[in-house]
């Protein structure tokens, strides 16, 4: 009895455990999902890593925008420099034709003239910065392609700025008593933020450029998934209506 018993017990747990498995491979099966939603799902993964791209640009043009007003003050600061430099070369000089009873006095307009040439180069790095600056005050909202008239203008003064910068390194605007302990140009600044800011904008272009392209695809596969279902569909019912013409009489 004892042993018709056990044998009885080891039945049911058997057919207990298959009913159990059973289950949850009707479980799994069930909880799979077909090509289209997981396309679906994955549509709406890449759409939300988009959204964030976005907002991570957006943020990062804010940010550049900031530091723009920063460079503004830098290129004013630089910009100072030869001014101040010009302006001691002239008084210097006018007191030493003064004391030498030469007429070659320079003022008026020749000094501001020799001031303007001198500082040229700094002028053009203020320009710079003012135009870089706005190009991002605009594209703070929405993103502005690097077409865009003040990045171009900004774009073209960069090689005239470096032009005289190398040309006219040391600074002095008459040209005398300049050697090797005579002040320098200070590199200018801006020419840095402007590769930082078109090298960040080619950047962004080719991230979101690229969240797109796999949006895109994605909706596409959708549609080719759906044609298909379509068209198998179509068959089954045309099957389906060739099987009752002939099961008629």
């Amino acid at each position: 009895m004892t042993g018709g018993n056990l044998r009885q017990r080891r039945g049911k747990q058997q057919a207990s455990g298959k009913n159990a498995t059973m289950k949850e491979d009707e479980s799994s099966a069930g909880s799979e999902l077909d090509p289209i939603d997981q396309l679906r799902n994955a549509q709406q993964k890449l759409m939300m890593s988009h959204q964030r791209t976005v907002d991570l640009h957006t943020a990062w043009r804010a940010q550049m925008f900031r530091i723009s007003l920063l460079i503004i003050f830098v290129t004013m600061h630089q910009f100072q420099s030869p001014i101040s430099t010009c302006i001691a070369d002239i008084k210097e000089s006018n007191e030493a034709a003064g004391e030498s009873g030469e007429e070659t006095i320079i003022s008026g307009l020749k000094a501001v003239m020799l001031i303007f040439t001198e500082s040229f180069c700094e002028l053009l790095g203020v320009i710079i910065a003012s135009l870089l600056s706005y190009f991002l005050a605009l594209s703070k909202d929405s993103p502005l392609e690097l077409d865009a008239w003040p990045y171009v203008a900004s774009s073209a003064f960069v090689p005239p700025l470096l032009g005289f910068y190398f040309h006219s390194k040391k600074l002095g605007c008459l040209g005398t008593g300049m050697d090797e302990s005579s002040p320098t140009r200070q590199f200018p600044v801006v020419v840095i933020y402007h590769t930082v800011v078109t090298f960040a904008f080619w950047f962004m272009k080719n991230g979101i450029q690229q969240c797109e392209d796999h949006v895109n695809l994605v909706n596409e596969s959708i549609k080719d998934f759906q044609r298909m279902d379509k068209k198998i569909k179509q068959k089954q019912q045309l099957r389906e209506k060739a099987a009752k013409k002939r099961h008629k009489p």
